[in-house]
């Protein structure tokens, strides 16, 4: 696999440091925003970095965070490939929270795959000793192909999979919209959760 070379953007808004002695989480594609508040509410003690690349998404998401007034809250317009490889840093981010990336499901898109990307590799060597990368799907077949890359190309410990259905959690809150809607139609969505050990 070839190695992943971020691109470098101009723009410096602003956010917290990343680095080792500050505690930071970032979400990548966080949509319309309804996770990264809840979670900022939910964990109030906890710095998140939300990071969004689409124009009306974004402004829709900066407008119910202009409006909630998180202090732990940091909205970001930008690629979050190229903020990330930007400002990331060794061992320097607490956790990834990926929420029902795009599948790009058609087999000639692997490379757009979370999983699939060299990326992967840069956001692993990111993640702090005892962090965690959260990636959230709808898809079995995108769990199965995760878990089959994390092990065989990647090499990571085996992460934890939670399975979530509103017969299994009745009262489950929904996360995401995307979240809400595949519940609603009687979906089962997973939780895979890899962990950096500490040592």
């Amino acid at each position: 696999m070839r190695p992943f070379k971020p691109y470098i953007p101009d723009n410096t808004p602003p956010f917290p440091d990343i680095s080792a002695d500050n505690a930071i989480d970032i979400e990548i594609g966080c949509g319309v925003g309804l996770h990264p508040i809840l979670y900022c509410q939910g964990n109030p003690n906890r710095q998140l970095i939300a990071i969004e690349h689409t124009r009306e998404k974004f402004d829709k998401f900066a407008r119910r965070a202009a409006q909630h007034k998180l202090p732990n809250l940091y909205p970001i317009h930008a690629n979050a490939i190229s903020f990330i490889g930007k400002y990331g840093r060794k061992e320097s981010v607490d956790r990834f929270l990926l929420m029902y990336p795009n599948p790009n499901p058609k087999p000639s898109q692997l490379n757009k795959r979370w999983h699939g990307m060299p990326f992967m590799g840069f956001l692993w060597n990111c993640l702090k000793p005892g962090g965690s990368i959260t990636i959230v799907t709808n898809e079995s077949w995108y769990k199965e192909e995760a878990l089959e890359h994390f092990e065989r190309v990647w090499n990571f410990p085996v992460p934890n999979v939670k399975a979530i259905s509103l017969d299994s959690h009745p009262d489950w809150r929904s996360r995401t919209h995307f979240e809400a809607k595949y519940l609603k139609r009687g979906e089962t969505c997973y939780d895979i959760c890899l962990h950096k050990p500490l040592a």
